[in-house]
């Protein structure tokens, strides 16, 4: 009786070590799952951020183009205005000009009509 008890006990001891011993590789199996989730969630994201990255870049690269573009753009108006500017003087001056010898012109009618 005594040995049937020791040899239980001993069964009980070896089912309560197997026991543990699949609860702690359970345990670590899921824990190497959860890192494994983790991992494929941080590389999902990073993907993301690497996609958003290239979207920006080439956002700033369209807009800083239409940047330069619009520069250019400015700079040639700027330039034109210029001209403009330029001859508009010039026509003004050619006008005062002429309207000086219109002037003189009708002074020198007056005095030949006065004579």
């Amino acid at each position: 009786m005594v040995e049937l008890i020791g040899e239980m006990i001993i069964c009980l001891v070896v089912a309560l070590l197997i026991g543990f011993l699949i609860g702690w590789l359970f345990a670590r199996a899921l824990e190497i799952e959860e890192y494994n989730m983790d991992y494929d969630e941080l590389a999902i994201r990073e993907d993301d951020y690497s996609n958003q990255i290239k979207e920006l870049k080439l956002k700033y690269k369209k807009e800083k183009e239409a940047l330069l573009k619009q520069e250019k753009k400015n700079r040639e108006l700027k330039s034109e205005l210029m001209k403009k500017v330029t001859l508009l003087q010039e026509k003004e001056a050619e006008l005062k000009e002429f309207e000086s010898v219109l002037i003189k012109a009708e002074e020198t009618i007056s005095k030949l009509k006065g004579r």
